[in-house]
């Protein structure tokens, strides 16, 4: 899977066609499931700023031949009635967020005229407007699909707001709706009811995103001694009484944001990246904790700071109730990047590897329970938040193909206050997207962090570092916050 942005994707052009789904008179109703901590905070921002500022994300493929119209029509109804996050929305008023849910069996699929683009700028320009204009938060249904066809082969893209999905969300779509797709234009007869169940046999139990939200909802409050939270407490405190930020100028004043800036690139190619792999397991770190280093050390070497504290998005799909859930099915974690004082690579990534450790160990605590605990303890100062995300697409179901599939998650581009990293991990090698303000001060910082990111990942890969058992065994053996696990 590429992880990139709409600005940045490299789609063929050809004939564009939109395919939504329309709820029938009356099919639409009021339901009491409150919306989940992630999607409350994210309609929060949404009706604050207005409509037009959708953050939302797709997910596509390519496929030889012509596209089958009503092989995909009907693949999409199927998929659309699996998932219950798509049979909801949300009426947000100035006091009151109310969920809106639909039946699927009373809607259809409605088709857009067919569009002809002669270039790919144009066809960006295009999705980017209609995605924006129709996977808005404030709107119902938040999401759309579309196709680009081609002479040879044809793209298929299902769009959403971040309300209904997450970074793994998408890639269980676009399993999910190629292989019930691909499994329709085998049979002979579509109204064949029988075989069409036969092919949606084969997928597994969705599980139900809005029982997610339900039960999020009804989770009581942990005690006041609970470690977990005093870990956040004492997280917050590091960062100042708020969310962390971003420590390099940007030149955008906090809760301000400025039209968004991107940039996508590739960090180490696939040789490039076993070797890193080695490199930080050696130390007792991962790639994930190897990366996050070696961007403390960047900051480090412009500002002289030893801390970098971030959050990180942990995905919460162990319980086999969510596992192939459609749904935003992650919380955040606190993680603390120590440079060590002679900003050693290795005695650094032990450090921060034990962190991470640490913050694993919160796993069960919701943010809405960490804020309702806390209370006003932390305020919010931004409306983005400094964070890395990281995910190894290597060892998610079904993406031994994304290549072959030219498979990609495109974002869009917003408004930003504060910087934001995705790396993501394939079998070509370590790649990262970042999202920050597209100001002039921005832009210089995002340059020199990230040239001096690229020198420093190449540097430890060239020289390696010295397995550093005993910093290792000392920082097992010592408590940091709710106590360190061992690495």
């Amino acid at each position: 899977m590429h992880v990139t942005s709409i600005d940045r994707y490299g789609l063929e052009p050809g004939i564009v066609t939109e395919w939504s789904l329309q709820p029938a008179d009356g099919a639409v109703t009021e339901s009491e499931v409150p919306p989940s901590y992630n999607q409350h905070f994210h309609l929060e921002t949404a009706r604050t700023h207005g409509m037009g500022r959708s953050v939302w994300m797709a997910a596509a493929f390519d496929l030889p031949g012509e596209l089958n119209r009503l092989a995909l029509d009907l693949a999409l109804r199927l998929f659309i009635s699996r998932h219950d996050t798509l049979h909801t929305g949300f009426e947000v008023g100035e006091f009151t967020t109310t969920r809106m849910g639909l039946d699927p069996d009373g809607t259809h699929i409605e088709t857009s005229e067919p569009l002809k683009f002669d270039s790919t700028e144009d066809l960006r320009a295009h999705l980017k407007k209609r995605f924006t204009t129709v996977c808005d938060p404030l709107t119902f249904p938040a999401y759309t699909f579309a196709t680009v066809e081609r002479e040879e082969h044809y793209t298929v893209l299902s769009a959403f707001d971040h309300t209904l999905v997450d970074g793994y969300s998408l890639v269980i779509a676009l399993g999910e709706l190629r292989q019930i797709y691909e499994g329709l234009i085998a049979l002979p007869d579509l109204t064949d009811h029988e075989a069409v169940d036969a092919v949606m046999s084969r997928l597994g139990d969705p599980g139900s995103f809005v029982r997610y939200c339900e039960l999020e909802a009804d989770a009581l409050l942990p005690v006041d001694n609970d470690p977990r939270i005093r870990e956040w407490a004492r997280f917050y405190e590091i960062c100042g009484g708020t969310s962390p930020s971003f420590p390099l100028e940007l030149g955008v004043e906090g809760g301000k944001p400025a039209p968004q800036g991107a940039d996508v690139r590739v960090l180490l190619d696939e040789e490039l990246t076993a070797t890193f792999d080695e490199i930080c397991l050696s130390a007792g770190g991962s790639v994930f904790t190897g990366i996050l280093t070696a961007m403390g050390l960047s900051v480090h070497s412009y500002t002289g700071r030893s801390t970098l504290p971030l959050q990180f998005p942990l995905h919460i799909r162990k319980d086999p109730r969510w596992a192939d859930a459609i749904g935003w099915l992650t919380t955040s974690a606190p993680i603390t990047v120590q440079i060590t004082p002679d900003a050693d690579f290795g005695a650094s990534l032990a450090h921060t590897h034990a962190s991470f450790r640490v913050a694993l160990t919160l796993e069960g605590v919701t943010m809405a329970q960490v804020r309702d605990a806390l209370g006003d303890k932390i305020r919010r100062t931004r409306t983005d938040v400094f964070m890395v995300s990281y995910i190894d697409y290597r060892k998610l179901p079904g993406t031994d193909d994304h290549d072959l599939l030219n498979a990609h998650h495109i974002s869009n581009v917003t408004v930003a206050d504060d910087a934001q990293f995705w790396i993501s991990r394939t079998n070509r090698g370590l790649s990262l997207r970042s999202r920050f303000p597209d100001t002039e001060t921005a832009n210089e910082t995002m340059v020199n962090f990230l040239t001096e990111l690229d020198r420093i990942l190449r540097e430890v890969c060239a020289r390696g570092v010295t397995p550093i058992g005993s910093v290792t065994e000392q920082l097992r053996d010592s408590s940091v916050g709710a106590g360190t696990p061992r690495i």
